[in-house]
């Protein structure tokens, strides 16, 4: 059974920032698996992850449990997926272990056997068969493989009512034990930060403020924190929210349409003095899957985003593989995004590169403006590129433009961010509402036929009918 409070085989699709294409697959197919923590130390990436399996205790149980697998990134060889935790009879992790966050460090007796650890898992458990009233316990190895728990959970929920504590992400403050913990609160819907000297006992620390969080980002709902050591910033990646099944044929999807990358100055995390930052937005117009939700970032040992290609950002995103048809109708779209088609996606973010191309393309039936990926094989051509649309609110750019989704072929562009009642798609980015003096800005119009919609930069549409001045892009 799938739980959800804000949850996703590992397939490293590669959707490096704005262009997609495979790579290598590690992990399963036909069961689901979701909620991933990534660790790189060099080139030997491991990833834990929350997926279907059978409980090694008990065999009745084929539900939630954690799975490893490892891939060198230089060699491309890859583990076989084994499953390295599960419920224990009778304790309070009985029906569900999921959502791991491991963090290495030096972990003395903490489980009174006179050993010394160096990896700790935090795990969200419950032994309540409708998945609420959860915990977040702990588990240490020496491999990362072979685990063993604290008998009792670390935090628990302030209340038996609803879900409970769930989504943990760590930091390693001292490389040794003073372990970090953030996690969602479903009681308060907050994000709690909590700290410990020696990863068992914690003690509150604050409330992460919300401070310039979209409105339209589901602000209790995250997949992953990480430090930047370099610059002081802390970098969250939140969902979007879901779908409203009005624009799924009736599909109640169990993800959302896109997470969103953030980040804070460190002084800033709990009072919000200094807002959180949009970044990008990684969604359905970018990667053509329906669901991408429940990201987790590329960290090193310790809980920090400098490892690999920083200062680039990488994360692996909870997607729905394979994306539905270009035409599929919005049920079709919607039935795309079940559990058993989730994946895992990489995806960049790189500083210094604001702009993106917002494109029209045409096949003989429609046209589609976007600044996301379209595969080239489903027929496509790019007509022209309209302008450049800001990544996230900045210059002065603060107009998003969304792209959505009417029936099976209609594809269009919106200010409104409900796709005014369509299926959304995404964010494309953001421009301008009105000319800046010194910007040689460009005008964007939706346009319509008996049949579509389409962007110009022509008021009179190309001889179509014009419905509305969007507003004004970089050249």
């Amino acid at each position: 059974m799938m739980r959800f409070r804000s949850q996703v085989v590992l397939a490293l699709l590669s959707l490096v920032l704005y262009v997609a294409g495979c790579g290598d697959n590690p992990g399963r197919t036909n069961r689901y698996n979701y909620s991933p923590t990534v660790i790189q130390t060099g080139n030997m990436r491991q990833i834990w992850w929350c997926g279907q399996a059978v409980n090694p205790a008990d065999k009745s149980q084929d539900s939630d449990a954690i799975l490893y697998e490892s891939i060198n990134l230089k060699t491309n060889v890859t583990t076989t997926p084994v499953t390295v935790l599960a419920e224990t009879p009778g304790a309070w992790d009985s029906v569900y272990t999921c959502n791991p966050k491991v963090i290495k460090g030096t972990f003395v007796n903490p489980l009174g056997d006179g050993k010394t650890y160096n990896y700790a898992m935090y795990y969200v458990a419950t032994a309540d068969k409708n998945g609420d009233q959860n915990s977040i316990g702990v588990a240490f190895s020496n491999d990362g493989i072979r685990w063993n728990k604290y008998p009792k959970p670390v935090i628990s929920p302030t209340t038996m009512v609803g879900y409970g504590v769930a989504q943990p992400a760590a930091y390693n403050s001292n490389g040794k034990a003073a372990i970090w913990i953030f996690y969602e609160d479903s009681l308060s819907d907050t994000h709690v930060a909590v700290a410990s000297s020696d990863g068992l006992h914690f003690a509150a620390r604050g409330i992460l403020t919300t401070a310039g969080i979209d409105p339209d980002t589901a602000v209790s709902g995250w997949g992953d924190m990480a430090y930047d050591s370099t610059n002081g910033y802390w970098y969250a990646v939140f969902n979007r929210r879901a779908r409203d099944p009005s624009t799924t044929g009736g599909i109640v999807e169990q993800g959302s349409v896109g997470v969103e990358l953030y980040r804070i100055p460190g002084s800033s995390l709990f009072t919000g003095a200094t807002p959180w930052q949009e970044l990008h937005t990684f969604d359905t117009n970018l990667t053509s899957s329906e669901n991408n939700f429940l990201a987790g970032f590329v960290r090193d040992p310790f809980g920090t985003v400098n490892v690999g290609k920083y200062p680039t950002i990488q994360m692996e995103v909870s997607i729905s593989n394979p994306p539905p048809d270009w035409n599929a109708t919005p049920k079709e779209a919607g039935e795309s995004a079940s559990g058993r088609n989730w994946q895992l996606g990489l995806v960049e973010w790189a500083p210094d590169h604001p702009l993106i191309a917002l494109d029209r393309y045409a096949n003989s039936t429609t046209r589609w403006v976007t600044t996301g990926w379209i595969n080239p094989a489903i027929g496509f051509k790019m007509e022209m590129t309209l302008g450049h649309l800001y990544e996230s609110p900045q210059q002065g750019a603060t107009v998003p433009l969304y792209g959505c989704k009417r029936g099976a072929t209609d594809y269009f562009v919106s200010l409104d961010h409900n796709c005014e009642g369509a299926r959304i798609l995404g964010k494309n980015g953001y421009g301008y509402a009105q000319p800046v003096a010194g910007r040689n800005l460009v005008p964007l119009y939706r346009c319509s036929t008996a049949t579509d919609h389409f962007v110009s930069r022509d008021a009179k549409c190309e001889g179509q009918t014009t419905d509305e001045l969007l507003g004004y892009a970089m050249p």
